[in-house]
């Protein structure tokens, strides 16, 4: 292991022995420092010869961020923010804590996704109604925030959170459900956004049918606003919701100043591999610095993102590569040892939840990207969905036979729902696992 060449170098005499039997000096004016998560694989040997300064994520907090992006925004409208902070965020803050996250995330990757969702929606900061669409701005990007990450009964809490701060949200359905309309200064329902001739073509290849449902506007509209704004995105959920389609149809609609490309990560991917399959898509503009062709952006997708293998050492190499990536915009050249600058390209990733062969990325790895679990979709969803797609299929057969379309649908779901309440898995029966595929 690297560190472990290195313990002769944390030594008094800072020298390093190579493999060839080479000695090299290190001058009394170089020092090393080790920036880590935990000391899980750390040996007693590198732990002995390194002061250690543990710094608690309590202690610093989120607050020193937030008032940073306060310090600059103008005075009125900080004004009015740093009340709608005080009044929502440290409460929420906390609330997540009762809650369960499919994904974690830190304290303050929450708060920084409030803030940079809000930019991003860029609210107007003058006019007649400005200060209205601010506020409504700001509680949609707390939704989308802290109750993002969270599972369906987590998400309950977060909508009685939000209701008592937000009272002038509709009650039909939750706070999830609704968006700011900017014309008319209030919130509107995602059904508002859906077409209600939408019609299946003929000639559609039944892998490339999606049908318009209120999650797949609206986390296409998330997903749209954050990527136009320069920020990577983690969409996760489970097998069979619909991640990979919506991630896709998306894409496909970010307009021309886009380019996307897919990588499909499997448990014997490597770094190696995403490194090269990136490079092969952008092109060298300077000495190193590699950037789409074009002037325009790239959209990286990356499908299971959590299946590639931990190592020895539990680390994940191809994520890590992409880790360093995001936050420092560069990874090595291996031949020539040398840095390579990849500029205007962003990450989005598709993955499921820990477990079957999914694992749990690190946190680090977590922190660079603005996570979004899609829940499932609620029953009237899914019998719009198959109901679409069983009834343009019998659109040409008799009218007995065309009424038994929504009759086979909700036949169909009441069985999968008892199967998944009843055939439970077991040790003797592991697959008895159900989703909507």
């Amino acid at each position: 292991l690297w560190i472990e060449s290195m313990n002769t170098v944390l030594d008094d005499n800072k020298l390093l022995t190579l493999i060839n039997g080479e000695r090299i000096a290190m001058p009394a004016q170089v020092s090393l420092l080790f920036e880590v998560e935990d000391l899980s694989v750390a040996s007693p040997a590198t732990v002995s010869r390194a002061g250690m300064v543990y710094v608690d994520a309590s202690e610093l907090g989120w607050r020193p961020y937030v008032d940073s992006w306060l310090a600059k925004k103008e005075g009125a409208i900080r004004e009015q923010l740093q009340g709608l902070v005080d009044r929502s965020l440290a409460k929420g803050l906390a609330l997540r804590n009762t809650v369960k996250e499919p994904i974690a995330i830190a304290e303050i990757a929450a708060a920084r996704s409030v803030c940079r969702l809000f930019d991003a929606l860029s609210p107007p900061t003058n006019g007649e109604g400005a200060a209205k669409l601010i506020e409504l701005s700001f509680f949609y990007a707390l939704v989308w925030s802290l109750g993002a990450t969270v599972d369906e009964q987590g998400r309950k809490v977060i909508d009685a959170y939000v209701r008592e701060l937000e009272p002038s949200y509709p009650h039909k359905d939750s706070v999830f459900e609704y968006f700011v309309e900017p014309k008319r200064g209030a919130w509107a329902h995602w059904e508002e956004k859906l077409s209600t001739t939408f019609r299946i073509a003929p000639d559609t290849p039944f892998n490339q049918i999606l049908v318009p449902t209120t999650d797949t506007v609206r986390y296409g509209y998330l997903m749209s606003t954050l990527m136009h704004a320069g920020w990577h995105v983690m969409l996760t959920g489970d097998v069979g919701v619909g991640k990979s389609s919506i991630i896709t149809s998306t894409l496909g609609l970010l307009g021309e100043s886009f380019l996307s490309t897919t990588i499909n990560f499997s448990a014997r991917t490597k770094s190696t591999r995403v490194s090269d399959d990136i490079e092969a898509k952008v092109e060298k503009r300077t000495k190193d610095t590699w950037a789409p062709p074009g002037g325009k952006k790239l959209v990286v997708f990356i499908d299971d993102f959590n299946m590639p293998e931990k190592e020895v050492f539990f680390a994940q190499p191809p994520l890590e590569i992409l880790r360093q990536w995001m936050q420092y915009s560069f990874w090595y050249d291996l031949k020539k040892q040398t840095q390579k600058f990849v500029k205007d390209t962003q990450l989005v990733a598709g993955l499921g939840h820990p477990g079957g062969g999914r694992t749990a990325i690190s946190a680090r790895t977590t922190h660079c990207f603005h996570v979004l679990n899609l829940a499932f979709p609620a029953a009237s969803q899914v019998r719009k969905i198959f109901g679409t797609l069983i009834n343009s299929h019998l659109v040409h057969f008799g009218e007995d036979v065309k009424s038994a379309g929504d009759l086979i649908v909700s036949a169909t779901y009441e069985i999968y729902l008892k199967m998944c309440s009843d055939l439970l898995p077991t040790p003797d029966k592991p697959h008895y696992t159900f989703n909507l595929r």
